[in-house]
């Protein structure tokens, strides 16, 4: 046992209220696995959309092996309770590997038919980030980086709220796939059919197509590489069983297998990473420990502001690690704390700095208009300061998160501050503003290790009942939440639409070879001061797929000249979920887009104008028309006014 254990006191007391730690896990577990099964509504405790429809094997194969998991780790670590040897170290090594991967491909597998194609298209698809959208048609870094401020509002989604590294990522992929053209051609002739969901063209590159891989696998195995850090930091807090304990519940985390192809679990690497260099820095007093934190930390806000509360654990732990040390506080001791905390500041501002230097990137303008744009999401505030700790809790798993705050402030002090202060501050802060527990999974790795300092000293049968607990969650959880399904519509997932008797037909094409095809339309009245519509029928045209991701725009405007409109849309078609990347031949598409008309318009008749460009250069594609359509300013002038009254 390490010689830190003495100054974090060991929870030997904790032996005796066995009932009572099982309750405090049980209540909440039971709970919630009974709303998740039989609670009609999604509200209160039930935040993400529910499935029942899974397969009875993909369920029995996540029970199994959740199962074989825990009873393998049970006779590694318990029948011969002490130090690891190399054998049983290796053993538990390739015991969390294994099923780490098999709970992330069953648990995929209850939501995707095709496994591999569900992680390439939520890597793909703008909607679950557009890191590759960015990233992969990158070829200049140095300017990228310059202009990244200025651009990163117009980037899609979540790509305008992030700092540049996630996009890099796929453009190193790029790059390196373009030195192997014998590697990068067979990854993307496999990745190409399921590329349509990005705004990129599926025409793009090979190196660009297989930079998708690089992305794909960097997402997993940083999510995986967290119990590396996480053992060795809780090994210096307890001991080498504890640690490895941690490391064994840390794949049980419901979070850990649902969110499997989303940039946030990797996240939690800098977690155990600079609570590791505070421990050693609370410790040993070497400054050098706080700029690796530092450093650890630049890198981790390179990759997302979101990482940002990481700071306040680290800063938590460390003075409580200080205190409980009896460290005191002298002036030597303040002068101490102060050059760590400098020393900490430099590492924090390196990466960042470097950038700057190199690229002219402004940290402070990015995180301007990162944050403006995050807080323009709108969002009750009191709701989610219960929603947002309660989501976080259920994504760890509520047996995990039920230790970790029964661990105490007497017993394992630094723990319990770091994680209940920033968790505290973090809901009443109102920042992250329709954020969820994928998000948070930075906190999963100081939960897990205060859930296993508790656990190993527990009772047996105590340890047995809170596992089952969190076996449970896991296997309910991952069998009926669905937590990323919206990412967009796959061709075979869509049947073509059927135009209505009361739709108008028009005869236009779009294109240079009339690929795409504008069938016939629907428009009601518009009313001012209230939202109407207009629904597009359109149809690919062409054999070879549509190589561009357009928009789609409709102008309702005051004359003929489309200078001045009374309304407008501009999106990609069905709510921006179905790109022209992904028509089919022949396939219909019904695309309703919204129309709003301001209150002070004047009543009358309008000219509507309908029309395509492309995304990234904005450039619209020819257009034809038949009468009585006409073709205008690079649009089709439908023959129907809009009235409005």
């Amino acid at each position: 046992m390490n010689g830190c254990v003495r100054d974090m006191n060991p929870l030997r007391a904790l032996r005796s209220p066995t009932i009572g730690v099982v309750l405090l896990c049980a209540a909440p577990t039971l709970i919630y696995v009974g709303m998740l099964l039989g609670y009609p509504q999604r509200d209160l405790l039930i935040l993400w959309k529910r499935d029942f429809g899974i397969a009875p094997a993909v369920a029995l194969a996540i029970a199994l092996t959740t199962g074989i998991h825990l009873i393998l780790a049970w006779l590694l670590l318990e029948r011969r309770p002490g130090r690891l040897g190399r054998l049983r170290r290796w053993a538990l090594v390739g015991l969390v590997l294994a099923v780490s991967l098999a709970l992330q491909w069953f648990v995929t597998a209850a939501t995707e038919p095709d496994v591999l194609a569900g992680l390439a298209r939520r890597t793909f698809s703008w909607a679950t980030g557009g890191y590759w959208t960015v990233g992969a048609g990158v070829t200049d870094v140095r300017e990228f980086l310059a202009h990244y401020v200025e651009r990163a509002p117009s980037y899609p989604v979540h790509v305008s709220r992030h700092p540049p590294a996630l996009a890099l990522v796929f453009t190193l992929g790029t790059w390196l796939f373009a030195r192997w053209p014998g590697i990068a051609q067979p990854i993307a002739d496999w990745l190409r059919p399921h590329s349509c969901l990005s705004w990129v063209s599926v025409d793009a590159p090979a190196p660009m197509m297989a930079g998708a891989a690089l992305g794909m696998a960097v997402e997993i195995v940083t999510a995986m590489a967290v119990m590396i850090p996480l053992f060795a930091w809780v090994r210096r807090i307890a001991d080498e069983r504890t640690a490895a304990w941690a490391v064994v519940l840390y794949p049980l985390m419901p979070g850990f297998s649902l969110w499997v192809s989303q940039f946030d679990r990797g996240v939690a690497l800098a977690t155990p990473t600079i609570l590791y260099c505070c421990e050693r820095l609370a410790v040993e007093r070497r400054l050098r420990f706080a700029f690796l934190a530092g450093l650890a930390f630049s890198a981790a806000t390179f990759v997302t502001f979101g990482a940002a509360p990481i700071a306040l654990m680290a800063a938590t732990y460390t003075l409580a690690r200080w205190w409980q040390l009896r460290n005191g506080l002298s002036n030597e001791a303040v002068r101490w704390l102060a050059g760590a905390g400098a020393m900490a500041l430099i590492g924090s501002a390196s990466i960042w700095l470097a950038v700057y230097a190199w690229a002219g990137l402004d940290p402070l303008a990015l995180y301007r208009v990162v944050f403006d744009s995050h807080l323009g999401i709108e969002f009750p505030f009191w709701p989610f300061v219960f929603w947002h700790p309660w989501d976080m809790l259920t994504m760890i798993g509520l047996p995990v998160g039920m230790l970790a705050l029964f661990a105490g402030w007497r017993h394992t002090l630094p723990l319990t501050a770091a994680f209940t202060t920033t968790l505290v501050v973090l809901s009443l802060a109102h920042v992250a503003r329709a954020e969820t527990g994928r998000v948070w999974l930075y906190f999963g790795p100081l939960g897990v290790a205060a859930a296993a300092w508790v656990w190993v000293n527990l009772s047996r049968p105590a340890r047995a009942a809170v596992l089952a607990l969190l076996a449970l969650q896991l296997i309910v959880q991952s069998a009926v939440l669905r937590v990323l399904v919206d990412y967009g519509h796959t061709p075979e997932s869509l049947p073509g639409a059927e135009l209505p008797p009361d739709a108008i037909a028009v005869d236009t094409r779009f294109g240079a070879d009339g690929h795409i095809a504008l069938l016939a339309y629907q428009l009601q009245p518009l009313e001012r001061g209230r939202e109407g519509r207009i629904v597009l029928f359109w149809q690919r045209m062409s054999e070879r797929p549509i190589a561009v991701p357009y928009k789609g725009f409709v102008h309702v405007a005051i004359d003929e000249s489309d200078q001045v409109r009374v309304a407008q849309h501009d999106e990609m078609p069905m709510r921006s979920q179905f790109p022209t990347t992904c028509w089919q031949l022949g396939q219909v598409v019904r695309d309703e887009m919204p129309l709003y008309i301001a209150p002070d318009t004047p009543p009358g008749s309008y000219p509507v104008f309908v029309g395509l460009y492309d995304y990234w250069t904005g450039q619209r594609p020819p257009t034809f028309a038949s009468p009585p359509a006409r073709s205008l300013h690079g649009s089709v002038l439908l023959p129907t006014l809009a009235v409005v009254r």
